[in-house]
């Protein structure tokens, strides 16, 4: 389950661009994920030992397309070489896209790697 929730980083990085909705999970100040049985997600964790909530990468995907406008997917590609399926990501804004130069082995690397670009986006907006 841990796969589903952005890295450490990404939260603090995430939380300094004004990421606010509410998360279940969070990291303490060790970088390490918790879970909090509080209804009200990341409200009450701050209270409890939080440093930055954990938010799902779905909210975070989200969250930069409404946001940001910075419409985001992961392709699938079928590398004949490896004879195996590689990922890659692309973001798109105002008509501009990026796409990712490498490949990924795996979804969750791609995911990770879109995310870090888009959170890169947003601070090149924010200036």
């Amino acid at each position: 389950m841990e796969k589903e929730f952005v890295s450490y980083y990404q939260a603090v990085a995430l939380k300094e661009l004004g990421f606010d909705e509410l998360s279940f999970r969070g990291y303490d100040k060790n970088a390490m994920l918790f879970y909090s049985n509080q209804e009200n997600g990341h409200e009450l964790n701050y209270s409890i030992g939080m440093n930055v909530s954990a938010p799902l990468k779905q909210q975070v995907f989200r969250w930069f397309r409404e946001k940001y406008n910075l419409p985001n997917h992961i392709d699938t590609y079928w590398q004949h070489d490896w004879n195996d399926y590689s990922y890659q990501w692309s973001i798109t804004e105002n008509h501009e896209a990026w796409t990712s130069m490498e490949h990924y082995k795996t979804y969750e690397e791609a995911e990770n790697a879109c995310i870090d670009k888009l959170i890169e986006l947003a601070k090149q907006q924010e200036k």
